[in-house]
């Protein structure tokens, strides 16, 4: 049975783009939860990560970065990110001392004042100097004082720099002091909820992000259209052991809406035929956690589909006879094999598919469409 002084809570993680927020919480947690680039629009989820100590469970929820972009995925990052404090017990307001103010800043801070929740401004890349650290600070009194408001709900800031570990600890029991005593809501074993197909696929676009710098920075979209276990043996096998990716032909036809309908449609009922058949179901798609009965032995299958705008667009990314999609390719199973503790075959596929960040029916079936 728990003790009386047992602490746990949602914690809320709010700030522009690029400020590093997903590296915060790597470090908070002392693993990789969520993804890390240097390209803004990085992290498209919620990200639960769970952070579990003798006495307290903090539920930290990273998200999108708040920005001033007008297309439709933006405006869903934006209201998802506000919506991540529902239910919360406590914000982390993360800005970025190395440089100036934003205007998002303003809308962040006229935001967060108006909540009922406690709040601590982590003043983040303090590696990178001081110089405008007071200018948030000051920001944040000036908005409070012209928007008259009465209960302040900021309690703590505290300088920190999350990439070398500078003042984790502090900012580790800060977070713990200011959460309720209750119950655990997560087993003690478990660190996020983050479906498996929503972490593959933001590793596979860390790694696009980083290789391909900003020649793509919000133009692609990674979806993982499968996950399976494939047996020792499985005739698979022999082409994952080459070390290489697969990659799309170099056609240039561009893949309309309709006809990914029709595609999808063919598809659920080739789904339908095979669970009536009693085939091979993918449980692994819809899992966040990798089973503990997985066999050691065969490899995790792995369907990958990137989507982009334009054929010059999927020309950059495949890269001069698929160098750069197989670079992509290797780097990204590497990390995935940490995961699942065995080797991964990713197939990887990459698709014109126009304006797809512009139709809600594809974000909603890449997971972006949360509200």
């Amino acid at each position: 049975m728990l003790n009386n002084s047992f602490k746990s809570g949602f914690v809320a993680i709010i700030g522009r783009p690029n400020v590093g927020k997903s590296t915060m919480l790597n470090a908070l947690l002392k693993t990789k939860i969520s993804i890390v680039s240097p390209v803004p629009q990085t992290t498209r989820h919620q990200i639960k990560g769970i952070l579990n100590l003798k006495n307290a469970q903090a539920v930290f929820v990273d998200t999108p970065g708040i920005h001033s972009f007008k297309d439709n995925l933006a405006a869903q990052l934006n209201t998802v990110a506000k919506q991540s404090i529902e239910g919360c017990d406590l914000i982390l307001y993360v800005v970025d001392i190395s440089r100036s103010l934003g205007k998002e800043e303003f809308e962040i801070i006229n935001f967060l004042i108006r909540q009922n929740i406690k709040t601590i401004m982590v003043l983040n890349k303090l590696d990178l100097g001081t110089e405008v650290l007071n200018e948030y600070i000051d920001c944040w009194r000036r908005v409070v004082d012209s928007e008259k408001i009465k209960n302040d709900p900021l309690i703590y800031y505290l300088p920190i720099s999350a990439r070398f570990n500078k003042n984790i600890e502090v900012l580790r029991d800060v977070i713990v002091e200011n959460l309720p005593q209750a119950v655990p809501f997560y087993d003690d074993k478990t660190l996020t909820d983050f479906p498996l197909k929503f972490r593959i696929a933001d590793i596979v676009r860390e790694k696009l992000f980083t290789i391909l710098s900003e020649e793509l920075p919000h133009s692609l979209a990674v979806e993982v259209e499968s996950i399976k276990d494939m047996p020792q043996g499985s005739r698979l096998e022999e082409a994952e052991e080459e070390n290489e990716p697969p990659i799309s032909g170099d056609e240039e036809e561009e893949t309309t809406e309709e006809e990914i309908a029709e595609e999808d449609e063919d598809l659920e009922e080739e789904n339908e035929e095979e669970i009536e058949e009693g085939e091979y179901e993918d449980p692994l798609l819809s899992s966040s956690v990798v089973p503990q009965d997985l066999a050691k032995t065969g490899f995790i299958h792995i369907k990958v589909n990137i989507y982009v705008n334009r054929p010059s667009q999927k020309k950059i990314v495949i890269g001069a006879g698929g160098k750069l999609i197989k670079e992509i390719g290797a780097q990204a199973r590497q990390e995935i094999e940490t995961i699942f503790g065995k080797k991964v075959f990713l197939d990887i596929w990459v698709t014109v598919l126009k304006d797809w960040q512009d139709k809600p029916r594809i974000l909603q079936e890449l997971g972006y469409w949360l509200t």
